[in-house]
């Protein structure tokens, strides 16, 4: 599960590895886990792991306050993209 998959990347890179009491809505920069240079790493991982391309305009705080907003983010990024690549196959 990506949810997963994010929560053991943040743990690692930026809690050293604990996790104790971190869950999906753990609001990461409010608790200063994440800074804004780790915003790009995460949309590294996005791209790496559910293949979706984050636009810039998308590299916004409020995407990246926590786990679940990156994982509402990768939905709605996926579910815009359906309608392009249908359109895309049925041009074809």
């Amino acid at each position: 599960m990506l949810g997963n998959k994010l929560l053991a990347y943040i743990a690692e890179n930026y809690l050293g590895g604990e996790c104790q009491q971190f869950a999906l809505d753990t609001p990461l920069l409010e608790l200063n886990i994440i800074d804004s240079s780790a915003l790009f790493d995460l949309v590294d991982l996005l791209r790496r792991e559910a293949g979706v391309t984050v636009p810039l305009k998308e590299v916004v705080p409020s995407n990246f306050k926590s786990v679940q907003h990156m994982l509402d983010l990768v939905e709605r990024l996926q579910s815009e993209s359906r309608p392009a690549l249908a359109a895309a196959a049925g041009g074809a």
